[in-house]
């Protein structure tokens, strides 16, 4: 059994909403620009979709290397008033790191937003209804942040920046402490004991203030990755064969977490 990580890590950072349109239509295309900071990440599309509240974002990666974080800045307009706007950040790191625990695959980039490679994103709008239609709608998109596997970061938006960069190193933190729990444990007589013991101190960890805002980066654990490392865990303790699915999630677990630490250093973090 693997970690269940999610793929995507996503930043909704602020949202305002003021509409003034009823909005009928199933499909509405609208305009599309992209931020020069950021230039080699373009926006090719972006469609809102009145039945789901959503927005369709097409991405082109125009360099030679590949994107593996983004962040958006999106705005829905009609008759020159704000619809709404939301800053939006997708992380495809866990994408690329599962793509690389495959066989031969350790310098793989699938997962990431790779040279030539158009990707499309489904963002919640956050438009809510209202009486009259005020004119055309129109989106307007703006790459604000694009992080590059090559360790260069690019944008005007220092604020989400750092939001990502410190939520890679709260996954990487918090997987450490996953780590050091199933060290711990590995002697405690039995599966049973040892995922016992494990699931008491995440219990521990999960109920602390792990988010507090006076807390320092190095110190702000993910809680995702702790909370998928109880629940597998807890499946593990309930499984026929414990003993072994425990060695194989440990030792999957830690493949993970060393794969993340080679990346990061990469990117020169750590």
């Amino acid at each position: 059994m693997t970690p269940r990580l999610i793929p995507r890590i996503r930043i909704a950072l602020a949202c305002a909403v003021l509409l003034l349109a009823a909005l009928n239509a199933t499909a509405i295309r609208g305009q599309a620009e992209a931020d020069a900071s950021a230039s080699g990440l373009q926006v090719r599309s972006a469609e809102y979709n009145a039945d789901t509240n959503t927005i369709a974002v097409a991405l082109a990666n125009e360099t030679q290397k590949s994107v593996t974080a983004y962040g958006l800045d999106i705005t829905v307009a009609s008759g020159g008033k704000t619809l709404a706007h939301t800053e939006y950040g997708n992380d495809l790191l866990n994408l690329v790191l599962n793509g690389r625990g495959k066989k031969g695959a350790e310098e793989s980039w699938v997962g990431a937003i790779q040279p030539g490679d158009i990707h499309t994103d489904s963002i919640p709008a956050n438009v809510t209804a209202a009486p009259e239609v005020a004119g055309p709608i129109e989106v307007h998109v703006q790459v604000m942040v694009a992080l590059w596997s090559d360790g260069a970061v690019e944008g005007t938006n220092q604020f989400m920046i750092k939001q990502m960069q410190d939520s890679r190193l709260a996954t990487l933190h918090a997987e450490e402490k996953v780590l050091a729990l199933l060290h711990a444990h590995s002697g405690d007589g039995d599966a049973q004991a040892s995922i016992a013991g494990v699931l008491n101190d995440l219990a521990l960890l999960t109920k602390s203030p792990q988010q507090a805002s006076d807390l320092p980066a190095s110190e702000i654990l993910n809680s995702t990755v702790l909370n998928d490392a109880v629940s597998n865990l807890t499946e593990i303790k309930s499984s026929a064969n414990t003993a072994a699915q425990l060695r194989v999630y440990a030792a999957d677990f830690a493949a993970t977490h060393q794969r993340r630490v080679v990346f990061l250093q990469s990117m020169g973090q750590s």
